[in-house]
């Protein structure tokens, strides 16, 4: 990490407030590059800048503001989405499919060399074969995050632009695998469908950022590639448990399906009403009962990719974030 490879390189990356964002601003400033973290939100200014990139904000909807952002970049990492399980169809076509579209666009026009698009191993759907590889894709799902995330790798692998497909992106700040899962456990509403068999597929925030760098400095254009921890094989359940253990919370409670299910509706509804996003909903049942893995032999052989940070030692990190910052 940190061997100034994109030394006089200016790099743009999108949702740089956000999780995965953030964390490949401060990788790519570390490796030399000029950074400019774009993201919506202006509140996420500092946070940007800390990661050591300039702060621009802007919507990725708005076309003429990626242009002028986008002048004179070399390298464009598009991680700006709209990740929930709620909301509407337009909102997620909006940003998802049409943003996609506009970071092409600008990019193109720009004369950026390299443009990698971060999807998501949810574009295979939930069919349970193992070892599914980056043919196996579902286009829809009736899911509206699935779909336009599936939509908008479609259109960038058709563009040129390198996609990964990240798994379960866990570590120090995941909202969907670190905190949410903790919110829950402290409300006493931790809960996994059926058996508690559902197949997480873990990745280590760091080692996404790892795969971001390699897929930049040599990925394939209109190529995509999963990435993921396959040898680190843990459940949901196995997941959430470690978590509520960390803070000495009950463990997750087992339900059947159409329970879980029938409980994420009431808690929307119930999040509706105070006008607040819902901690679980409906469709998270789905995401956490996960039966299929896909291979990332692909990652391996061309990106030369390994995951450097197993579970155990990811889970340790994340846990020591969360005592630091008082969150446990």
């Amino acid at each position: 990490m940190g061997d100034r490879r994109f030394e006089g390189r200016r790099a743009a990356v999108t949702g740089a407030g956000g999780f995965i964002g953030n964390a490949i601003c401060r990788r790519l400033a570390a490796d030399g590059a000029a950074v400019l973290g774009l993201d919506v939100n202006p509140a996420a200014a500092a946070r940007v800048r800390g990661a050591g990139a300039a702060f621009v904000e802007a919507d990725v909807a708005d076309r003429e503001a990626l242009g002028a952002a986008f002048d004179e970049t070399h390298l464009v990492v598009h991680t700006a989405a709209h990740v929930h399980e709620w909301g509407s169809m337009d909102d997620f076509i909006r940003v998802n499919v049409a943003g996609t579209a506009n970071v092409l666009d600008a990019a193109a026009e720009s004369g950026a060399e390299r443009v990698v698009h971060l999807s998501s191993v949810v574009v295979y759907g939930y069919d349970s074969r193992a070892e599914q590889d980056e043919r196996a894709f579902v286009r829809v799902h009736g899911i509206p995050y699935i779909d336009t995330k599936s939509a908008s790798d479609r259109l960038a692998c058709r563009r040129g632009a390198v996609v990964l497909r990240p798994g379960d992106v866990y570590g120090p700040g995941s909202v969907p695998w670190t905190l949410r899962p903790l919110q829950m456990a402290r409300a006493g509403q931790l809960a996994v469908p059926g058996r508690g068999d559902g197949l997480m597929l873990p990745v280590y925030i760091d080692d996404l950022a790892e795969a971001v760098i390699l897929a930049l400095a040599g990925g394939e254009p209109g190529q995509a590639y999963a990435v993921w921890d396959d040898a680190s094989r843990v459940t949901f359940e196995e997941h959430f448990n470690r978590l509520a253990r960390f803070a000495g919370y009950r463990e997750a409670r087992r339900l059947p399906r159409p329970v879980l299910e029938l409980a994420g509706m009431a808690i929307e509804g119930w999040a509706k009403l105070r006008g607040k996003p819902p901690a679980f909903t409906a469709r998270a049942a789905t995401f956490i009962d996960r039966r299929g893995t896909v291979s990332v032999a692909k990652a391996h052989e061309q990106l030369g990719w390994e995951p450097g940070v197993p579970y155990e030692e990811g889970m340790y990190r994340t846990e020591q974030w969360l005592r630091a910052e008082g969150l446990i």
